[in-house]
């Protein structure tokens, strides 16, 4: 009997687990049935107009925190830009060093003497110097602190807090904290399932945007050492990271906002957008080459994308998953509407879909949001998949960003490699879109790409001692296979889940992505500049 009773207790915990479910199979089971007759949420969405003006105008506009994620994403490349530098001559040797290169011969015979040159013979020493004193060939550490070359990055928050030689890697906080801001996703994807893509979307900016505007003006009027400085710009750089969050939600609702067969040119729209953002990126840093007025320029481009928060639209698929019939008809009538379709296109096809949903189940008490995400996020075959999908996350994103900073320190100009990766990493976006409209799909989409970025990590080791123009090549093609397979993964992740945890899920997926951005910088500021190809 005991027995009985044990299986009994067993069986009715698996209910109890089980009816935080059932709304979600309810509705599961709707569209199952509703597939038969060829009604759903999906085809009505194409009766209404799945790529029309409606969604072209919203695309156009959602895409600015696209490109607002590339612009703060790349931040780090040139506001922390670490610049040629080299140890300053004495004030008795030379009362005024404050240039770089010699200004004439007599300059440049000092810098000479008492300066190593670095082993190819090209450029001094930039971290030691001759000890003066006594004329002999010891070398010490920059005692009179250090001379910055300016031609080419500007002024940089690492010269401005010497972040060099022993100090290199304070460098890749600024980093980090922008990255450990996305493990907000964590709390904002799923509440984003809860209070819907838009609301959540709109909190997210204020903060950032107000967070990012007090620090700014910190640190721009307000007279500091340069460690508070940097505390300051370190919360600066979190809240900016709160972007990536911003673009997960906006990125999902662009995918909501059609039906299947355009949802990977939509995110492909997305990361074209992204692109674009580091286009604009280059721009601004070549224009202002302040790390300050960067700042500003980047704030700037995110405030005029403030005003069309109001008029965004929330996702027909959230409406429905939250049983809201009276808004998701609204927004359904508005997509029809601007895309100049007639109430007999949709609306009785619509009214047929709405006879067939189930009614809101009586067993129990109402299901949360948080309860149904918790729960099924702790359902193994969806930790399973949660934990492969963001195992390969990090591993893409690691080299994504990896590959992407070092296109800043190959022998040609930053902008001009960062403008060529972007070119590169467009069309990359482009082959992924191509190759999972074919039959090969989204995972043997995902093995090409990632095969030919394994190709380019073997070869530019190898390549980097023969060839430097062969190896900026090797780099470009290897940033162009990288982005193609981030795209897809981007892209398929969401579609392994349900409307109802979607932001939830791939919160949590970009959340742990967020680790191998977090490990670039680190990696970068770690490893000597003549092992960073290996890396």
């Amino acid at each position: 009997m005991s027995g009985e009773d044990s299986e009994i207790e067993s069986i009715h915990a698996d209910i109890n687990k089980n009816n935080l479910q059932i709304e979600q199979i309810d509705i599961n089971r709707s569209l199952s049935s509703l597939a038969t007759t060829g009604i759903s949420l999906d085809n009505i969405l194409r009766k209404c107009g799945d790529f029309g003006r409606f969604q072209i105008l919203h695309y156009i506009f959602m895409n600015w925190i696209s490109m607002s994620f590339g612009i703060i994403s790349f931040y780090y490349v040139f506001g922390a830009a670490e610049p040629d530098h080299r140890c300053r001559l004495p004030n008795n040797i030379w009362p005024d060093d404050t240039q770089y290169n010699p200004i004439n011969h007599t300059h440049e015979l000092y810098i000479n003497n008492y300066i190593p040159k670095t082993k190819d013979g090209k450029t001094w020493e930039k971290c030691i110097v001759y000890k003066i004193e006594n004329q002999t060939n010891t070398l010490i550490n920059c005692p009179n602190g250090w001379i910055y070359d300016r031609s080419i990055f500007g002024y940089t928050f690492t010269e401005e807090a010497n972040f060099i030689c022993q100090n290199k890697s304070h460098k890749s906080w600024l980093a980090t904290a922008l990255q450990f801001s996305g493990f907000s996703l964590l709390i904002i994807g799923s509440l984003a399932d809860k209070y819907g893509r838009k609301k959540m979307t709109v909190i997210v900016t204020i903060v950032l945007f107000l967070t990012c505007l007090i620090t700014q003006i910190i640190m721009q009027w307000i007279p500091m050492t340069v460690n508070t400085k940097f505390i300051i710009l370190l919360l600066n750089q979190f809240a900016s990271g709160l972007i990536t969050a911003n673009y997960s939600l906006v990125f999902i609702l662009m995918l909501e906002l059609t039906s299947s067969a355009h949802t990977s040119f939509a995110g492909n729209l997305s990361f074209i957008s992204y692109t674009i953002g580091e286009v604009i990126i280059t721009l601004f840093a070549y224009l202002t080459r302040h790390w300050q007025l960067l700042k500003w320029a980047n704030l700037i481009f995110i405030a005029l994308g403030i005003p069309y928060l109001y008029f965004m639209p929330e996702s027909p698929l959230y409406m429905y998953a939250k049983r809201r019939y009276n808004e998701l008809e609204h927004i359904l009538r508005r997509i029809a509407n601007q895309n100049g379709r007639q109430e007999t296109d949709w609306y009785s096809y619509y009214q047929d879909f709405l006879q067939n949903q189930p009614k809101k189940s009586s067993r129990g008490n109402t299901v949360t949001s948080f309860q149904q995400s918790v729960n099924l996020l702790t359902n193994r075959k969806t930790m399973i998949k949660l934990s492969i999908t963001s195992l390969i996350g990090f591993t893409t994103t690691l080299i994504y960003f990896q590959i992407s900073y070092g296109l800043a320190a190959l022998d040609i100009s930053p902008y001009l490699g960062i403008l060529l990766g972007a070119v590169v990493e467009a069309a990359g976006y482009i082959t992924s879109s191509v190759l999972i409209s074919t039959r090969l799909g989204r995972k043997g989409s995902f093995i090409i790409m990632m095969s030919l970025t394994i190709l380019c990590i073997l070869l530019i080791p190898i390549i980097t001692k023969y060839n430097s123009i062969a190896t900026i090549f090797i780099a470009q093609f290897g940033k162009y296979s990288i982005s193609g397979t981030t795209a897809i993964t981007w892209i398929f992740v969401p579609e392994l889940f349900p409307t109802s945890i979607r932001s939830t899920a791939n919160g949590f997926f970009l959340a742990l992505c967020r680790f191998g951005a977090i490990l670039t910088p680190i990696l970068n500021a770690s490893v000597s500049k003549e092992y960073t190809s290996y890396t």
